[in-house]
């Protein structure tokens, strides 16, 4: 193997553990939301009876083992709401949680909520099993009174991009559209089997995922909130036109299939250090997949500061919409 290069991509046993490596955080992260994904869909099933908020609590961020201060990028604060009611007689509790990324949202977010009642989803074979539907949590938001100080907290929205000015917005869109021009021109060279560019680009096109990923994942991530992951693309690239999410959500299916396509067929030998054209067009895929997310949330978010609606907190809300699901405040009808 050439000491200059540790990892040749035409042999298997030197670059396959990287893809794993990647791929087992991404399925460790998912399995978190993914288990509370089919606690909530089996809970539809379930009859509705009636309950009482007892008590509301905001729990902090955990802090960290090296440090006394809490790890709020990764541990958001959690909003519990503990809720008591009853079958055939036998009183049963439960526990409600839902994650915001300050402690004065989480606190809105509970206003007014204690002793109020509620609709409890619960388990016909086992009482004890219960949940709180979104829209049950959404009546119990709707039922309360606005908050007094709306006024003073829509100066300060919970969720917004101010610091991110138009001018860098734009410079990463621009960026987001060269990566993804620059590697829908490489894929289709390699489909009619040509490498049509230098090995150096292949290592440029890696490094740019990263130079507007990030930027586009901390725009995301301001968007979205506490907002409900399966609402995650709907939310983040609110404002976009059609035929841009389109756009999104075909390179995303696109990349998994050409994926499937050109693990059997990557070669298995150590032909030297220059990926060859196959190679090119395994990642290739990935790399189209990846500019035009980021060409879309970011382009998103310059679209939707202009055409934003929002609750009086200053969250955003879908269209349409007449209350926030985040706060159950009133939307601002401009």
């Amino acid at each position: 193997m050439n000491s200059g290069y540790p990892i040749h991509w035409t042999d298997h046993k030197t670059w396959l553990w990287i893809v794993y490596i990647w791929l087992l955080p991404l399925a460790v992260s998912k399995l978190k939301p993914l288990w509370r994904w089919a606690q909530r869909h089996r809970a539809k099933s379930w009859p509705i009876t009636m309950g009482r908020v007892e008590a509301v609590s905001v729990n902090e961020p955990k802090r960290s083992f090296f440090s006394s201060t809490p790890r709020r990028s990764s541990a958001p604060f959690t909003a519990e709401i503990r809720y008591s009611y009853s079958v055939a007689g036998k009183p049963e509790a439960g526990l409600y949680q839902r994650e915001f990324n300050t402690e004065a949202e989480a606190w809105e977010f509970l206003r007014d909520l204690n002793g109020k009642s509620v609709g409890v989803h619960c388990n016909p074979s086992k009482p004890s099993a219960s949940a709180l539907s979104e829209p049950s949590i959404g009546t119990l938001l709707q039922a309360r009174a606005p908050n007094p100080d709306a006024e003073n907290l829509r100066l300060a929205p919970a969720s917004s991009i101010s610091q991110w000015s138009s001018t860098s917005l734009w410079v990463f869109v621009f960026l987001s559209a060269v990566g993804l021009g620059v590697s829908l021109w490489v894929h289709i060279g390699t489909l009619e089997g040509r490498r049509v560019a230098p090995e150096a680009l292949f290592w440029i096109l890696h490094i740019g995922i990263f130079v507007v990923w990030i930027p586009a994942v901390l725009v995301a991530k301001q968007r979205v909130g506490n907002m409900r992951r399966k609402d995650f693309w709907k939310a983040v690239l609110h404002g976009a036109p059609g035929w841009m999410r389109y756009m999104v959500y075909g390179f995303l299916a696109y990349a998994i299939i050409n994926f499937m396509l050109f693990f059997p067929q990557a070669p298995n030998g150590d032909s030297g250090a220059n990926p060859p054209a196959i190679v090119w067009r395994g990642f290739s895929g990935h790399w189209m997949a990846f500019y035009s997310a980021a060409l879309a949330i970011l382009y998103s978010a310059i679209i939707d500061r202009k055409n934003a609606q929002r609750c009086v907190n200053g969250h955003l809300v879908p269209p349409n919409a007449n209350f926030c699901d985040r706060c159950g405040q009133p939307v601002v009808h401009a």
